[in-house]
C-alpha cells in the first residue's frame, strides 16, 4: 500500500513538474518571437594618442570599438526598431539573425529624444516581423491594453550573449518622463532584468506582442527599468522610415506650445521653486470657481507657438478644449488642475492640433486659440541682462 501511495505522489509531483514547465510564458514567448528578435553589433574605429613609456613621445593609435545592441524585426523588408544610441557613428553594424545568420545593416535614423532609431538589412528571404499590441490608450482614463501585474519578457544581446530571455511583470503604469526628460504618458515600470546590450530590446506581453520598447533603468535601483509605449515607438519608426525612404529633410513630430509654468521653475532672485501660493491667488483677483485649478505661465519662449498665437507672460491657463486637424474635439473642456496633464496634452498633440485655452488675464477672462507646432530642439541662450538662462528643455 505505501508503495502505491509513493508511486502516485511521485507521479502527482512530475506532472505538476512538467506542467509548471510547459506553461510558464516565457518560454512560449520566446518560442514565438525567436525569429523576430535580433542582436546587433556597433562598430566604430576609435582614434587616438597615448605617450610612449621609453620615450615620452606622442603616438597615435586607432582602435575598434564595438558596442552591443539589441533589437525587432519591424518589416518583412528589412526594418529593424532598436535603440538611437551608438548606431549612428557606427562605422559597421551587424546583425545577427537567430539562426546565426550574420547581416550587415544601414543606417536609417535616429529620435534622440525618444530614444528610438531605424537600421535596415537585405536578406535575400523576407523576415518574420513582431505583432504590436492592439487596443485603446486613454491618458486620462488610465486605459491602455496592458495593467499593472502582467507577466512580460524581455530577449536582447545581455552582455553579447544574443537571445538572453529574462521574465517579470509590469510593476507601474506611469506618467514619467524619459531620459531626455520628455514627459511620457504609459511608461511601463517593470522587474524584468535588464543588462547592458539589452538597449533596444522589446517588452513582449505573454502573447508575443511588442507593449513597449527599453528606455532605461532607474538609477541605483535593481530590476527596476522602465520601457517607452509602442505606440510611440511605432509613430516614430515610421516617420524616421519615411523620411529616409523620400529623402526629405524633415524632422520627427515633436509637439510643443513654448510655455513654462510658473509653479516648479527656479526663482532668480528667491533662489528657491516657486509656487502659485493664495496671496498670489488673491492678488491676480482668481474666480471662486477656478480657485483650485490654473497654470500659471512664467515665460513665453519667444519663438514659439505660444506667442504666435497671442498668449503671454504671466497668463493663468484655466481650462482647455483640445481640436485635431479637422477642428472636431479631440479632448473634451477640462479644468487645467495640474501642470502634468496640461504637458501630457502636448507631448501626445498631433500635428495642426489647435489648444482653445480659458486665459485669466489682467483681472479679464478671455479665449487664445494656439496651433501647436513643432518643437526646435535643444537650445539655450542668455536673457534679460544675464541674469537668466533659458533652456528649451524647461519649455513644453
Amino acid at each position: 500500500m505505501k508503495r502505491v501511495v509513493i508511486a502516485l505522489l511521485v507521479s502527482v509531483l512530475l506532472v505538476s513538474a512538467a506542467h509548471a514547465q510547459q506553461s510558464h510564458p516565457a518560454m512560449d514567448v520566446a518560442e514565438m518571437v525567436k525569429n523576430s528578435v535580433v542582436s546587433i553589433d556597433a562598430n566604430r574605429v576609435v582614434y587616438g594618442a597615448t605617450t610612449a613609456s621609453f620615450s615620452g613621445d606622442m603616438a597615435s593609435y586607432t582602435r575598434l570599438s564595438r558596442d552591443y545592441l539589441s533589437g525587432f524585426i519591424y518589416t518583412e523588408n528589412g526594418y529593424i526598431i532598436t535603440d538611437s544610441r551608438s548606431i549612428e557613428n557606427a562605422t559597421i553594424l551587424t546583425v545577427w539573425l537567430n539562426d546565426g545568420t550574420e547581416v550587415e545593416a544601414e543606417f536609417v535614423g535616429i529620435d534622440e529624444e525618444y530614444g528610438i532609431g531605424v537600421i535596415k538589412v537585405d536578406t535575400d528571404e523576407p523576415l518574420v516581423p513582431v505583432k504590436f499590441v492592439q487596443g485603446t490608450y486613454d491618458h486620462f482614463e488610465d486605459i491602455y491594453p496592458y495593467d499593472q501585474g502582467d507577466p512580460v519578457v524581455a530577449i536582447g544581446y545581455s552582455g553579447g550573449l544574443g537571445g538572453t530571455v529574462t521574465f517579470g511583470v509590469i510593476s507601474a503604469i506611469r506618467n514619467l518622463r524619459n531620459r531626455n526628460q520628455i514627459l511620457l504618458p504609459n511608461v511601463i515600470q517593470s522587474d524584468v532584468a535588464i543588462n547592458a546590450g539589452n538597449e533596444g530590446c522589446a517588452l513582449f506581453n505573454e502573447r508575443g506582442e511588442v507593449i513597449a520598447l527599453h528606455d532605461r533603468a532607474a538609477p541605483g535601483m535593481q530590476n527596476t527599468t522602465f520601457f517607452t509605449p509602442i505606440w510611440l515607438v511605432e509613430r516614430v519608426a515610421n516617420e524616421l522610415i519615411k523620411i529616409y525612404e523620400t529623402e526629405s529633410e524633415e524632422d520627427v513630430w515633436h509637439p510643443w506650445l513654448g510655455i513654462k509654468p510658473y509653479a516648479g521653475s527656479m526663482g532668480v532672485l528667491s533662489r528657491g521653486i516657486r509656487t502659485v501660493s493664495d496671496d498670489l491667488k488673491m492678488y491676480m483677483n482668481i474666480p471662486d470657481q477656478y480657485w483650485d485649478v490654473g497654470v500659471l505661465l512664467d515665460n513665453i519662449w519667444l519663438e514659439s507657438p505660444a506667442r504666435e498665437y497671442g498668449l503671454l507672460d504671466q497668463d493663468m491657463l484655466l481650462d482647455v478644449t483640445v481640436m485635431d486637424a479637422d477642428f472636431t474635439v479631440k479632448h473634451e473642456y477640462q479644468l487645467l488642475t495640474n501642470i502634468s496633464d496640461l504637458e501630457i496634452l502636448v507631448t501626445t498633440a498631433e500635428r495642426d492640433e489647435t489648444f482653445i485655452f480659458g486665459v485669466l488675464r489682467n483681472f479679464k477672462y478671455m479665449k487664445v486659440e494656439v496651433v501647436v507646432g513643432q518643437h526646435p530642439g535643444a537650445f539655450s541662450f542668455i536673457s534679460g541682462s544675464n541674469i537668466s538662462f533659458e533652456d528649451s528643455s524647461e519649455y513644453f
